[in-house]
Formats: structure tokens, sequence, C-alpha cells
């Protein structure tokens, strides 16, 4: 009887031990917990949030309150509490997190994660989400400050533009653009990349003015810059080609011009084809008005004369020629020529249309070796 009361007291002992064991362990991860979740603040666009669910760190990742951070970016929060179910949209991006399978979407793929760390904790509409998720977003960039403990959630300015910058953008370029003489209407604005600065692909409509002949299309690169306050201004624009229109009409606008300046000038583009097709480079660049020659054109003629007669043996005609503009001095050609490489197996021929630009230096007609305009081409078989 004694053995067996004996017996009970050790097990009764061993019992309390345990369970102090427990106890002492919980108290110690609790809180561990709570302290972690107090030291943590949370920033939104710059501006301290205070979640109704407070952030924690568990196997290295952070998580945070998701209806909080969604709403303080604008998003719509809805939660279905039958269909276990948390869904956060705006015009530009979508997530959704499954509360019962723990799996969560963003622009409605699934977002796949470290398997061993879960996406999500909590079963309600203040469950927490690892912080990563938000990076998932073409703008939204999340980062967690370890030193100060502070969370920080935000739209990237070098992030994905939303829609309401696209319409900004397209305002703006629009304002510049109207700025400018002879401009109809943006025809078309295209987003290419978006980083250091948002590269935009436009097409922009120009009416002829009074000194010019041609309705216009410019091809352009924009390069956006995204500002610390949120504007944007526009960085560059670099026309990549000008495309001009109803070109082929200019043949039916020649003017009246004094017959010894048009015999001159008929001349002189006599004397260029001449020049060309005898790959007499000097006498190419005798042409060319000595006001306006400059070093760099020299050379770089000689160096396209020397690269096209170690290619091709080019054959230059002229087709037709037009005085479309003329003054006492200076004059526009319209100028279709062709151009052929006697010498290539494929026997490239082309058309060049093209407006020239000459000028009157003492008594003499030359090119303007600046105002040459390249109208179109085409291949001729």
């Amino acid at each position: 009887m004694k053995k067996k009361i004996h017996m009970a007291n050790v097990l009764y002992l061993l019992l309390i031990t345990l369970l102090g064991v427990a106890m002492t362990a919980n108290t110690v991860s609790a809180a561990t917990a709570s302290e972690t979740a107090k030291g943590i603040r949370v920033y939104v666009q710059n501006k301290e949030i205070h979640p109704l669910a407070a952030s924690v760190i568990q196997g290295g990742s952070v998580y945070v309150e998701f209806r909080s951070v969604v709403q303080a970016l604008g998003f719509k929060f809805k939660y279905d509490a039958a269909g276990k179910q948390i869904t956060a949209t705006s015009e530009d991006a979508s997530f959704k997190v499954d509360l019962k399978t723990k799996k969560t979407f963003v622009n409605g793929s699934l977002y796949t994660y470290d398997s061993n760390i879960p996406m999500v904790i909590g079963s309600g509409a203040d469950a927490l989400v690892a912080l990563s998720l938000y990076s998932e977003t073409d703008y939204i960039s999340a980062d967690y400050d370890k030193t100060n403990k502070i969370v920080k959630v935000y739209e990237d300015l070098q992030g994905k533009p939303k829609k309401a910058d696209l319409k900004k953008m397209q305002a703006l370029i629009k304002a510049h653009y109207q700025t400018l003489d002879g401009f109809k209407s943006i025809d078309m604005l295209e987003m290419k990349s978006w980083g250091e600065y948002t590269v935009m692909l436009s097409d922009v409509s120009f009416r002829k003015t009074e000194t010019e002949l041609l309705d216009r299309i410019e091809h352009v690169t924009l390069e956006m810059e995204h500002k610390p306050d949120a504007s944007w201004t526009i960085h560059n624009i670099e026309i990549n080609n000008t495309e001009y229109l109803n070109y082929t009409s200019l043949i039916n606008k020649e003017l009246s011009v004094p017959a010894a300046d048009k015999m001159a000038i008929r001349e002189l583009l006599a004397a260029y084809s001449k020049a060309i097709n005898d790959k007499d480079v000097d006498a190419e660049l005798a042409l060319q008005d000595p006001a306006k020659l400059t070093a760099d054109y020299e050379q770089g003629l000689r160096d396209l004369r020397e690269w096209s007669t170690r290619k091709f043996d080019l054959e230059y005609t002229e087709e037709q020629a037009v005085i479309v503009s003329y003054s006492a001095n200076q004059a526009v050609v319209y100028w279709v020529c062709t151009l052929q490489a006697n010498n290539d197996p494929s026997k490239f021929k082309e058309r060049l249309y093209s407006l020239t630009s000459v000028v009157k230096n003492k008594d003499r007609w030359y090119f303007d070796s600046n105002e040459e305009v390249a109208l179109g081409r085409e291949v001729i078989k």
C-alpha cells in the first residue's frame, strides 16, 4: 500500500514538472511574438498606418495585415466570410487570398512561394500575408528595414505606370505638341518599357505649314520621367523617322522659274549624277555650297563613297526633277532618281524620292548639304 502511494506521488510530481515546463515555453514564445509585433511599424506611400492586426516575423519572413495595406494603396477590399476568400482590386492589379487553401493569386495567376513558409497567417478579414506578395505586381514594391523595424509598401516610381499615369503622360505629350506649328493629332501612343525612364512610342501627325510642302507623320520615341512628387515630365524626344504623305503629288507642282536659274539648277543635278557614276568624290564635293561645307560632312561623304565603291558598282539615273519652291537665292527640287547595283547578284534597283535644297552663292548654284529630305524609296522589280 505504501509503495503504491509513493509511485502515485512520483507520477504526480512528474506531471506538475512537465506542465510547468510547457507553460514556461508557451510564455516565452508568446512574449517573443508579442515583442516582435510591437516593434514593427508599417508605412504605405510614406504614411504610417496602424493595422488592426499586428505584424509578425515567422520563418524569417515579415507578415503584415492585408486589408489595411491594400486599402491604403487605394484598392477595393472585399471579405467573403462564407467562401473564405479575401479580394482586393484596382484598375491596375488584383489580389485574391483563399483562406481555406492558403493560396494567393496576383492578377489572376497563382503566386508560388517557399512551401516551407506559409503565405497567409490567420483566417479572417484581418489575415496577414507575406510582405513579398505586394511586389508581385508591376508597380508596387515592399521592403523591410530590419534595423529600424519598418515595413514600407509603395508605388515604385520606376515601376510600370498605372492607367492613371498613362492618361497624365498622354495629356502632357499632347500639350507639348500643341505648341508646335502644324500639329494635328497623336495617332498612336504605346508603352515600350519602363524603369529609370518610361519609354513610349508615338505617331504624331502634322499639317503642312506655309513654309512646308507636305503633311507628315513623325514616328517618335519619348522618354518620360516619373518625379518624386508623382508628376511626369518629358525627358527626351527622338524622331525615329518621318513619313511624308502624298509626296508623289509634288510632280504636278512645278513653279515658274527664270530660265537661267532653271538651266543652272538642271546642270547642277546632271553634274551630281555624273560624279556618282564616275565615282568622283572630289567632283561631288565641288557641287556643295562652300559656305556650309564642313570637314565632318566631307569626311563622311568620302567614307560613304569608298564603302559603296567597294560594295557595289552603282549606277545613278535621274528620272524626274521639279522645282517646287523658289526664291532668288534658294530653291527646293523634288527629285526622283534610280540607284542600281550592277555587280550585286540580286541586281537590286531602287527608286529614291527626295526634296533637295539648292542655294546660289556668288551667282553659282550649289547643293545645301544640310538641307536634304528623304521622302521615300521603293524597290523596282
